[in-house]
């Protein structure tokens, strides 16, 4: 491998521009875009004129340079099995690992926004051809929705929400981040469990879903017992801890409880 493959590529480079407006690239990197720029924004981190979205793309295009540069030929798609092991492979090139500390860690940043995008679009109605590369997560109030079970009513939850509250935890246990589980076999990442900080079952009392990301808190399987089953004083103060933490965002799905009437909810 060239060892000057890791280096510098502006936009006005003519493998940029190549890739940039690459057929078999563009939905994938408009999907990718969108949907960097609905998570950066809903967290509060940037407003879209920062174009932050915008900066994952460009860094995602020479990700993509760089894989011809090491592997010899540009990836047929970026949702290829193998483009998408190669790219992660770069992680632990020593020249890759230099440059990309130079650059402040922004690639690092975007191959996991990559990985973040692909698990998203597994999930991704397949029969929706029109926008293969769409991904829809919450971002306000949206109406509760039921189906029926023998004739039971059930709410209806998006596993879209799940990973990507997952994703936002980096599959660590919001209590304590050290606190270690195992491999999971369905996507071999360390094991997490959603809880849903307002229970599913309290649905009922709102007329929004209570079911988005802001509302799921990723915790090792001991903690989510505990928060379930410890004594008052210990579950309380996990409830305190992720209430405050994730109020304001849980208010903007039109989502409106006390602390005291949530500690209700588990009594």
């Amino acid at each position: 491998m060239n060892q000057n493959v890791f280096v510098k590529i502006a936009a006005e480079d003519e493998r940029f521009i190549y890739v940039k407006n690459n057929p078999a690239y563009q939905s994938f990197l408009n999907g990718f875009f969108e949907y960097q720029e609905e998570v950066s924004t809903k967290a509060g981190r940037v407003k879209k004129s920062s174009n932050k979205a915008g900066s994952y793309r460009n860094f995602l295009i020479r990700l993509v340079i760089y894989y011809k540069e090491v592997y010899g030929t540009y990836p047929s798609s970026l949702e290829n099995p193998t483009t998408v092991e190669g790219i992660k492979a770069f992680m632990k090139i020593p020249s890759f690992i230099e440059f990309n500390k130079a650059g402040h860690y922004y690639f690092s940043a975007t191959i996991r926004g990559y990985i973040d995008y692909l698990d998203q679009l597994k999930l991704v109605d397949v029969n929706n051809v029109s926008e293969p590369h769409k991904i829809y997560l919450l971002h306000g109030p949206k109406k509760r929705g039921v189906t029926y079970i023998n004739h039971e009513e059930m709410f209806v939850r998006n596993p879209r929400e799940l990973l990507a509250a997952k994703h936002k935890a980096d599959w660590k246990c919001c209590e304590d981040a050290r606190h270690k589980t195992f491999t999971a076999q369905n996507d071999h990442r360390a094991y997490i469990e959603g809880h849903h900080l307002i229970p599913m079952r309290m649905q009922k009392d709102f007329e929004y879903t209570i079911d988005f990301a802001d509302n799921i808190v990723p915790l090792c399987p001991n903690c989510h017992r505990k928060i379930h089953f410890a004594i008052k004083q210990d579950r309380n103060k996990m409830i305190e801890k992720f209430y405050f933490e994730r109020i304001e965002a849980i208010e903007t799905h039109g989502i409106n409880i006390s602390i005291n009437e949530l500690e209700k909810c588990y009594s």
